[in-house]
C-alpha cells in the first residue's frame, strides 16, 4: 500500500479491489438497483492510516476464508457520517446512525451492510499500538459510541478533520499517530463503573490516561491512583500478572517515544535533554543506558544513526 491514495470507482469490483489493497481481502456486492459508485481517500499518519469512504448501497464481508497469517492485523475506528449502515462481529449486530463510532477487528469475520449512499472516516490502527488493550477493544466491536460527546466526540472531531487537513511534517505526524491512538484507547475505556465491572477497564482508562500524559514529569503511581480515585496498592494490582508493571511500561513507553525523537532529523537542533524532558524525563544521566538496555543503542548510536540514514528507524 502507497502512503496515500484517491480513487474514484464504478461498480463494486474495483472497490473490492482498493478496500481489500487498504484493509484487508474482502467480498463487496452491491445491495442497491443503481450502478454502485464510491471514492476512496486515504493517508498514512506514521503507523496509522486515515481513510474518507464514499459509497453507494453495499454489503461488505471479511469471511473467515479472506483471513490469512499474512494479513496487517488492523483494527478498525469508523466515524459514520451520512447513511444508514449496520455494523456486525462475533454475536454483535448494531445499526450505525450518522454521528455514531464503532470499532471491527479485522483478524475476526465481520459484516457491514450500507442500505444506501454511505460516508464515513477509518482509522485504522495496527493490533500491536494497542497492545494488551486490543482484547478489551475487541470485545466491544459492533457496538456504538457517541462521537458527539465525550471522548468519543474528541475522537470523532479529530477524525473528520485529520482527513481534510493532515500535517506535512515527519515528526508532527508522528505525534499525530499517537495521539489518534491515545484517543482510540481513551474513548473506549470511558466507561462508567456501571457499565465497567471487570478490572481490565479500568486499566485500559489509566493506560489511556498515561498515554497522553507521558510528558507530564508528575505521571507516576501516586499522581495516576490518586486521579483515578483508588490506591496505589489497587493501581499494583491492575498491573500484576499482565505484564510489565506500571512504572515499566510508563517508561517503555517515554523511552520509544524519545528513541523516536533521536532518529527524526527534525529534532538535530535539539538536544538529547531537550528531547527526554518533552516526554517526562527531566534527568537525561542514565539515559544512555536505559536505552542501550531497552533497544540496544545509546543516545551516541541513534543520533550517529540519525545522521548516516537521514532517520529512518
Amino acid at each position: 500500500m502507497t502512503d496515500c491514495g484517491s480513487s474514484r470507482l464504478v461498480g463494486t469490483e474495483s472497490f473490492q479491489q482498493v478496500a481489500s489493497g487498504l484493509f484487508a481481502p474482502l467480498q463487496v456486492t452491491g445491495s442497491g438497483p443503481r450502478q454502485f459508485e464510491a471514492s476512496v481517500q486515504y493517508e498514512a499518519v506514521g503507523p496509522v492510516v486515515v481513510a474518507r469512504i464514499r459509497a453507494g448501497a453495499a454489503i461488505v464481508v471479511r469471511d473467515r476464508r479472506s483471513i490469512t497469517s499474512g494479513d496487517v492485523q488492523w483494527m478498525h475506528f469508523t466515524v459514520h457520517h451520512r447513511g444508514l449502515l449496520t455494523a456486525a462481529q462475533d454475536d454483535r449486530a448494531t445499526v450505525v446512525n450518522p454521528g455514531e463510532l464503532f470499532a471491527c477487528d479485522n483478524t475476526r469475520p465481520y459484516r457491514l451492510v450500507g442500505a444506501d449512499t454511505s460516508d464515513m472516516t477509518v482509522l485504522c490502527v495496527p493490533r500491536a499500538s494497542l497492545g494488551r488493550h486490543a482484547d478489551a477493544i475487541g470485545r466491544r466491536t459492533a457496538l456504538t459510541l457517541p462521537a458527539a460527546g465525550g471522548v468519543g466526540g474528541l475522537l470523532g472531531h479529530a477524525l473528520s478533520a485529520a482527513d481534510d487537513d493532515l500535517p506535512r511534517h515527519s515528526a508532527a505526524r508522528m505525534h499525530l499517530a499517537d495521539a489518534l491512538t491515545a484517543l482510540v484507547l481513551a474513548a473506549f475505556a470511558d466507561t462508567t463503573p456501571e457499565r465497567a465491572p471487570v478490572p481490565t477497564d479500568l486499566a485500559d482508562r489509566i493506560r489511556a490516561y498515561a498515554l497522553a500524559h507521558l510528558g507530564d514529569g508528575r505521571l507516576g503511581a501516586e499522581h495516576v491512583a490518586r486521579r483515578h480515585h483508588i490506591s496505589v496498592r489497587h493501581l499494583h494490582a491492575l498491573f500484576k500478572g499482565s505484564g510489565p508493571t506500571f512504572a515499566a511500561w510508563v517508561r517503555h513507553e517515554r523511552l520509544l517515544r524519545i528513541r523516536r525523537d533521536l532518529l527524526d532529523p527534525a529534532s538535530s537542533p535539539l538536544s538529547t535533554a531537550v528531547i527526554a524532558a518533552r516526554w517526562g524525563v527531566h534527568d537525561p544521566k542514565h539515559l544512555g543506558r536505559a536505552l542501550k538496555r531497552e533497544f540496544g543503542e545509546t543516545v551516541s548510536d541513534l543520533r550517529r544513526r540519525q545522521h548516516d540514514s537521514g532517520g529512518r528507524p
